[in-house]
């Protein structure tokens, strides 16, 4: 299978691409090949224009990724899409040029920027029969994969690097990651969404409909520990997901490659839509 990619702004272009197009690493998942790139950025926003250059020199120059100008050529030389632009402010846009040629696009997280856009994703999708999924590579980690659905968990404790943008709003950027995880182990169903600030971090409180409360501490400044305590009536469980053998990276695309495969997705996008508006109301309160 081919597969086109969008952007070349991101770490996550560089991680796809050796995963999918290198033999050699060690968590090398076969069925697919990153063949094709549209390697564009966003000039107004850092984290975008000034990794192009060392991104655009890895995928397109060490693994020889083709470059294309227009979606027409891309959409005709590939099978599936990969929307994998960091700004998420232009991940709609894209959707909706590509959309219309009924291949799978998976969106990198931030899917989109609010419920209203969501709404719009989903409408598309369903209008032109396109199979579409979000999701942050942190839902398949070997640790969360191994407790979900094991256990009927009360509530949980969830914490990680939350480092803002202010163009990409609040927790949409850094924040979606816990965010995520979180419905991953608890579902849907957040009535009340509360935010306390503190010093280092934030404390996001989320109570379910049935009871059922988590805390998401955010931490400020960014590092790559990401983890989770979580409780049952009988059970408590530790996540560290820093400390696992198998990069959480490596759980997404495979579950990526299923999808362009099957054309159905791992995460609904009524989820998805449900993530993007528990950001909305977090960002409310920050």
């Amino acid at each position: 299978m081919k597969i086109g990619l969008v952007g070349l702004d991101t770490s996550h272009s560089e991680i796809f691409t050796r995963l999918l197009n290198n033999q050699d690493d060690p968590h090398h998942i076969q069925g697919a090949t990153i063949t094709h790139v549209i390697p564009t950025f966003s000039e107004d926003l850092a984290i975008s224009s000034s990794r192009f250059t060392d991104f655009y020199q890895i995928v397109i120059k060490k693994y020889g990724v083709a470059e294309v100008d227009t979606v027409e050529e891309l959409m005709g030389e590939v099978d599936a899409v990969i929307i994998g632009t960091v700004d998420g402010r232009n991940h709609l846009d894209w959707f909706k040029e590509i959309v219309p040629y009924g291949k799978p696009v998976f969106i990198d997280k931030p899917v989109v920027m609010s419920s209203k856009e969501m709404a719009e994703v989903i409408r598309l999708s369903k209008e032109h029969a396109t199979p579409v999924m979000s999701s942050s590579a942190l839902r398949f980690s070997e640790s969360v994969m191994a407790v979900k659905g094991s256990v009927d968990w009360s509530s949980g404790y969830f914490y990680g690097p939350t480092p803002m943008q202010e163009q990409l709003t609040g927790y949409f950027w850094y924040g979606i990651h816990l965010v995520e995880m979180a419905v991953t182990l608890f579902g849907t169903g957040v009535e009340k969404v509360g935010v306390e600030q503190k010093a280092d971090c934030h404390h996001v409180h989320l109570t379910y409909k049935d009871g059922r409360h988590l805390i998401i501490r955010g931490e400020t400044e960014w590092h790559s520990r990401f983890g989770a305590v979580l409780h049952s009536s009988d059970d408590v469980q530790t996540l560290k997901l820093w400390e696992e053998e198998k990069p959480f990276y490596a759980g997404l695309v495979e579950h990526m490659v299923t999808f362009f495969e099957t054309g159905v997705g791992a995460v609904s996008l009524e989820e998805t839509a449900e993530i993007v508006r528990i950001i909305e109301e977090i960002n409310k309160g920050l």
